[in-house]
């Protein structure tokens, strides 16, 4: 499979050593770490000693001396953006997507650094923890749009404490982004299935509740999928075999920085993935945001 590194001007932490480097070797010489933005890598070797060949250096994106620079092939105009954003092969394609869930709104200078960051969907918050509809989602759908990012999904934080019922939240949402934002959202709701401290103490009586949500889902015509994880979901419902819509796709949460399924155990029903938030509270284009991770398309 072809991969590609994002060269980008700036500084970035390493990530760990991949199999493909497994000998510690670049040609002769050895390497200290791997390089990576958004989740492609190339390797951190001497320049001095000709580790790089024909390759692109580049600076700031890897520890030591500085005389250790990142080294991959260029494919000029390979990525889109400005001029300084380049690709290096480093062996192997990726049909890798990622993406960011925000709960603040999306400006319209964030939503371009978005697309110019290689981020291809993203998910803002569409219904509070309060049991009310989030108002600024619109606004994020919107400018998303405007900056030609693909996806544009919402996510659903429900409220199963709250007097309102699972579907009457789900009407909420589902009749505020139809009314005010419909060309501009993807038409996906992730429902948001974490933190015991927002459900009852009654795991049975979770377990309930969650039906009810998903099945509005149907019931108000909504794609939807689910967002948790595998000690989220234990904790909810009491056992990580309850299932109930495991024919949705599944987005988890695990903050490894590791952007790979490698590190899934299977719960709910769902044997794989579709989707990781592999990454929470971090800053991308001054917005606060987790990032996310899916193999293929979102």
């Amino acid at each position: 499979m072809l991969q590609v590194l994002i060269v980008l001007l700036a500084v970035f932490a390493p990530m760990a050593v991949r199999s493909e480097y497994s000998n510690s070797t670049v040609g002769s010489c050895s390497y200290s770490a791997t390089c990576t933005v958004s989740g492609y890598e190339g390797a951190c070797v001497s320049i001095s000693a000709g580790c790089c060949g024909g390759g692109v250096v580049t600076s700031n994106l890897c520890p030591g001396s500085s005389d250790i620079k990142c080294c991959g092939k260029s494919v000029s105009g390979y990525c889109a953006g400005p001029s300084d954003l380049q690709c290096c092969v480093t062996g192997g394609s990726s049909t890798a997507t990622y993406g960011v869930d925000v709960s603040t709104t999306i400006s319209t200078s964030a939503a371009s650094c978005f697309k110019s960051s290689g981020i291809s969907y993203v998910i803002p918050r569409g219904y509070k923890s309060t049991g009310a509809v989030d108002t600024q989602v619109c606004s994020s759908l919107k400018n998303a749009q405007s900056a030609g990012i693909a996806t544009r999904d919402v996510y659903m934080f429900p409220c199963p404490t709250c007097s309102k019922s699972a579907a009457s939240q789900m009407s909420e949402l589902v009749s505020y982004l139809k009314s005010n934002c419909a060309s501009a959202w993807s038409g996906r709701v992730w429902l948001d299935i974490e933190g015991t401290q927002y459900w009852m103490s009654s795991t049975s009586s979770n377990q309930a509740w969650y039906k009810q949500l998903k099945d509005s889902c149907s019931t108000y015509g909504v794609r939807c999928g689910v967002y948790s994880s595998y000690y989220q979901w234990q904790g909810i419902f009491g056992t990580t075999s309850f299932s109930y819509g495991s024919e949705l796709p599944l987005w988890y949460a695990h903050y490894d920085n590791s952007a790979s399924f490698s590190d899934f155990s299977a719960f709910g029903g769902w044997s794989k993935p579709h989707a990781k938030q592999y990454q929470g509270d971090v800053t991308l284009c001054s917005m606060g945001v987790d990032r996310n991770y899916a193999s293929g398309s979102f």
